[in-house]
């Protein structure tokens, strides 16, 4: 049994799914990268963790959005000049 019938179902899957897997996949990766890099400044400047902890994670949504986007962008083009 093959997982995508036809060839249409196949770049439909290419060019919506595949950004949201992206996504998911490296969100723990970008939110690892800035408490490691911005986690230790913002905590001398809070001296609560919570309000750390909801900057970063709306740093890391706005990076996962906007490397998102950049991804629908360059498949889009990718896509064109093949067809």
């Amino acid at each position: 049994m093959r997982l995508f019938p036809d060839e249409q179902t196949k770049k439909r899957f290419m060019k919506n799914g595949l950004p949201v897997i992206f996504g998911v996949a490296w969100t723990p990766i970008i939110w690892m990268l800035l408490v490691s890099i911005a986690g230790p400044l913002m905590q001398r400047m809070f001296q609560a963790w919570q309000p750390v902890v909801i900057s970063l994670a709306l740093a890391t949504l706005l990076v996962m959005v906007a490397l998102i986007r950049l991804f629908k962008m360059a498949g889009s083009r990718f896509f064109e000049k093949s067809e």
